[in-house]
């Protein structure tokens, strides 16, 4: 146990200071009472009370000086406590692909839509972080309980160039709380011209039962079109990815942006045809241990964030107990005093 004033334990030294006061207060009046009344009649003159019902009440008013004192100090405790450790990273797909209409308006602002849904849905304590993805990605809020931050942030999303689903799983699972330190996948780095694919160093691995638990959920239309490393096909580095997060305790969920059979939309003057291909948001999820929702309705997505949303860990946390402090010395009072009025039919 700590304490926010530690000066003020100093006070402490009133409790002997008090019990030498009454021990003088009590011999005073043992010598008044011989002086003015005759040692065979003292008995008769001065009627003491049981010593019990004398001690207890002392006693208790004691101790509730003490805490009190105590309390003065602003204890503070570290209890094992219930705490949410639920973590949550959504990532957004901000690529030109996303500018499709065959979502209302398009599947950005749909993706939007249903992560600001989500972010409603999902328990007030549980984290939530946001990272966006293009040709890279950017964490754009760490996950937290502010949910004006994270609204903030989705409103400034703008449409980018390609897709690199990887980059987005990997950077959102070292978002997560505990995973900071932790080094992409040496496969997933760009090749040297002149080395060859570099093999860098990486931190041991954590055992997945030490890392809080996490999720990703993933807002794309599927289409990963830009490998972190060309070298690699994109099922193999998407494969990687997956790995990657599994590894780390983290389970991808993911949510399709998109109609069947795609959409045809027209980008600076020029008609594209942008197709849907939730196929591989789905292997993501099987990979993982997570869920694949199409299409992500209202109903799915309270689903999946009361199911993710809640993760209970007892964790010791500082927390100031002067108020229980207090509270005790008041009940050991109450006792004190209704103790003091059965026997001796009056109140200290």
């Amino acid at each position: 146990m700590s304490f926010t004033w530690p000066g003020f334990l100093w006070l402490l030294w009133l409790l002997p200071l008090v019990v030498l006061f009454l021990r003088w207060a009590e011999r005073r009046r043992e010598r008044s009472a011989r002086v003015f009344a005759d040692a065979h009649l003292l008995p008769a003159v001065v009627r003491r009370p049981p010593k019990a019902h004398v001690r207890w009440p002392l006693v208790l008013q004691l101790m509730a000086l003490g805490l009190l004192l105590l309390a003065a100090a602003r204890p503070v405790a570290s209890p094992p406590l219930p705490t949410n450790k639920a973590a949550i990273v959504l990532a957004l797909d901000t690529s030109r692909s996303m500018l499709a209409p065959d979502l209302n308006p398009n599947r950005l602002e749909a993706a939007k839509a249903t992560a600001r849904k989500f972010i409603e849905l999902a328990p007030p304590s549980t984290q939530i972080g946001l990272v966006s993805f293009s040709d890279s990605a950017s964490a754009l809020v760490l996950p937290t309980t502010d949910r004006k931050k994270l609204l903030e942030a989705l409103e400034r999303l703008k449409p980018a160039q390609n897709t690199s689903i990887e980059n987005a799983i990997v950077t959102a699972v070292r978002v997560l709380p505990g995973r900071r330190d932790l080094r992409p996948p040496s496969e997933l780095q760009p090749p040297d011209p002149s080395q060859g694919v570099p093999e860098l160093p990486r931190s041991p691995a954590p055992l997945p039962k030490d890392l809080p638990p996490g999720s990703v959920v993933i807002l794309s239309d599927g289409a990963s079109n830009v490998s972190p490393n060309p070298a690699l096909p994109t099922r193999s580095s998407l494969e990687i990815a997956a790995r990657f997060a599994k590894e780390h305790n983290v389970r991808l969920y993911t949510f399709p942006m998109g109609q069947p059979g795609g959409a045809v939309a027209q980008i600076e003057g020029r008609n594209y045809y942008i197709p849907f291909e939730p196929r591989t948001l789905e292997q993501l999820a099987q990979a993982t241990g997570g869920k694949y929702t199409y299409p992500p309705t209202e109903e799915a997505l309270r689903t999946i964030a009361k199911e993710l949303g809640t993760v209970i860990r007892w964790e010791a946390r500082p927390t100031e107990v002067t108020s229980l402090f207090s509270a005790l010395a008041v009940v050991l009072l109450l006792v004190a005093a209704g103790l003091s009025l059965h026997w001796q039919r009056r109140v200290p």
